[in-house]
């Protein structure tokens, strides 16, 4: 399963209207996204993605698309069903 960089920004946006210009490639550091809501969205793509994703990773990844890469590539670990 591909995640794609619009997954990720429809995850993050439920709980974060004022996020609803984010882009792809918009840097989360340039959005003034803080750590609690770091710590939130990364719950939100944890919960609706079924891996589990932490603020750190987020933060490494730094943008929406790296954060959709992130969560394809954990989905692809996981052992099928």
């Amino acid at each position: 399963m591909e995640i794609t960089a619009l997954d990720v920004i429809e995850a993050i946006r439920s709980t974060m209207d004022e996020l609803s210009h984010m882009g792809p490639d918009d840097a989360f550091a340039d959005l003034d996204i803080d750590s609690l809501s770091l710590v939130e969205a990364a719950v939100i793509i944890s919960n609706k993605f079924g891996v589990r994703v932490d603020e750190f990773e987020l933060t490494e990844a730094g943008t929406a698309r790296e954060a959709a890469n992130l969560v394809t590539d954990k989905l692809a670990l996981q052992p099928a069903l």
